[in-house]
């Protein structure tokens, strides 16, 4: 069967000789070639992400804060996201940059 795109979705063709494709697939219905490609969805919506951060402040007080993160990847540059970070690119990038922005702010 063709793998449906649904809206707000984008999608990154894997080709088991050719690796990830540079093209980005739209919503809609497209034809792959069976066990050769794969799509890989991501969902190019703006999400919202909870962070709470436990920083110091000036005078050396913990203070705990929860940055609440509104995010969506750029759509021309998800291939390059799936293969130099994965499907799970929020996971592993967001809480890292929100600690450091969050820890600059409050000192």
């Amino acid at each position: 069967f063709p793998p449906a795109v649904d809206a707000g979705h984008r999608a990154v063709i894997f080709d088991r000789f050719r690796g990830v494709q540079d093209v980005v697939v739209g919503e809609g219905t497209h034809f792959l070639i069976p066990w050769v490609q794969k799509p890989i969805i991501f969902d190019c919506r703006s999400r919202p992400r909870n962070v709470p951060v436990i920083t110091g402040s000036k005078d050396l007080q913990n203070v705990n804060i929860t940055l609440r993160i509104l995010f969506r990847p750029v759509t021309a540059q998800l291939p390059r996201i799936f293969t130099s970070i994965g499907e799970d690119y929020d996971e592993r990038v967001l809480p890292s940059i929100t600690t450091e922005i969050l820890k600059s702010v409050v000192v």
